[in-house]
């Protein structure tokens, strides 16, 4: 069975986790990128930052069970998560927050590029994990009751072998993160203790 490491912060389980590439996140432009085509082209190049924000909470499934599962038409699903209108839908979602007057200083930052942002504050920083450029991954566990062998003739004679033991881990908590500063090549751990430290 494959699963889920479960992530805990102050003992509040995290139910999704959305990581951000350094510096490319930063430098995204709408300008040749494929949801490019559902802005208008004079568009400011930061608004595909905000996009990938809304694509991925996108995926949020509403009933908080998973990765959301796009429907077809005749009732199967697609495959990758995406469907023919997951790109349109996403843009119409960045109009309709930014036509609501969100507070201009929550998304202030996404104006700037990486290099911007270093010069404007002095350094770009984020959380990670420990394993870092690594995040949890999928592991799979053995069932404790086995299926019964299997009947069917195509079966007959189909090796099966033993699921070896995971080597990713299983759970994760605050003291599994770290503070990193990006540059543009490397990061480096920041070493922080106390009211600064990672959490």
């Amino acid at each position: 069975m494959t699963k889920s490491p479960s992530v805990s912060l102050s003992g509040h389980l995290v139910s999704y986790l959305i990581s951000f590439a350094l510096p490319r996140y930063c430098d995204q432009s709408l300008h040749r990128a494929r949801k490019g085509r559902f802005y208008h082209p004079d568009e400011e190049a930061w608004m595909a930052k905000l996009d990938t924000v809304i694509h991925e909470l996108y995926h949020v499934s509403p009933d908080l069970k998973g990765i959301r599962r796009i429907e077809r038409g005749d009732g199967t699903y697609f495959a990758d998560c995406h469907g023919q209108h997951y790109h349109r839908e996403v843009a119409d979602m960045v109009q309709t927050y930014l036509a609501s007057g969100p507070d201009p200083e929550v998304y202030e930052f996404l104006r700037h590029d990486f290099d911007q942002l270093q010069q404007r504050f002095g350094g770009v920083v984020g959380t990670t994990f420990r394993m870092f450029p690594s995040s949890p991954q999928r592991y799979v566990e053995r069932l404790t009751v086995q299926p019964p062998p299997p009947t069917d003739t195509d079966l007959v004679g189909v090796a099966v072998e033993e699921v070896r033991p995971s080597r990713h881990r299983e759970r994760f908590s605050e003291g599994d993160l770290h503070i990193r500063e990006f540059g543009r090549e490397t990061s480096r751990r920041l070493v922080r203790t106390g009211a600064f430290r990672a959490a």
